[in-house]
């Protein structure tokens, strides 16, 4: 690793940390002593790997090999590690676009069953990814392709429009709001 990838690494890491912290001292739930937000750890792997079996599932993801190329790659990535105690309830990446005008939201995924923070790891991660892309200067957060219009629409309950991209490519769909 060069050392400006380590230097953007740390730097960014320091950010990542600061909306981690800063999201989770003004957690609203009564059981917030509980919640931890850390960036993804060998730990966080290996518990996620256990997902991979759960018939609950919605997505296939494997977080343990897909993870070390993203967050190399991608310097100034969000990551979020939610764990409820010591259970892994969710994961999530993200990075921002080429310019640094958005932020992506490319996974958000919780614990398929049994989750201690079951209906809150969406709540939790748009906010701690609303900050970050604040702390890095991002205008507009972007999730990106839903799983399913169960999702758009929970989505959309929290204030992002529905859109399409379509180009000779690809055919994208996500949904975005304005960072203020």
């Amino acid at each position: 690793m060069l050392a400006t990838h380590q230097d953007a690494e740390r730097r960014y890491e320091s950010l990542r940390e600061m909306a981690r912290n800063s999201i989770g001292n003004e957690l609203p739930y009564t059981d917030r002593s509980n919640i931890h937000l850390r960036g993804i750890c060998q730990k966080a792997l290996l518990q996620a790997k256990l997902w991979d079996n759960d018939p609950k599932r919605l997505v296939d993801w494997p977080w343990d090999s897909g993870y070390q190329d993203y967050s190399y790659r991608n310097p100034k990535r969000f990551e979020l590690a939610t764990w409820y105690g010591n259970t892994l309830a969710g994961l999530s990446l993200g990075r921002p676009s080429y310019a640094g005008t958005r932020l992506r939201l490319e996974f958000i995924e919780s614990r398929p069953s049994s989750s201690p923070l079951k209906g809150r790891i969406v709540p939790i991660t748009i906010s701690v990814a609303e900050l970050y892309a604040n702390i890095i200067g991002a205008d507009e957060l972007r999730i990106i392709d839903p799983v399913d219009q169960k999702l758009v629409e929970y989505y959309t309950s929290f204030g992002y429009r529905y859109k399409t991209a379509v180009s000779e490519k690809n055919h994208k769909h996500y949904l975005v709001k304005a960072i203020l």
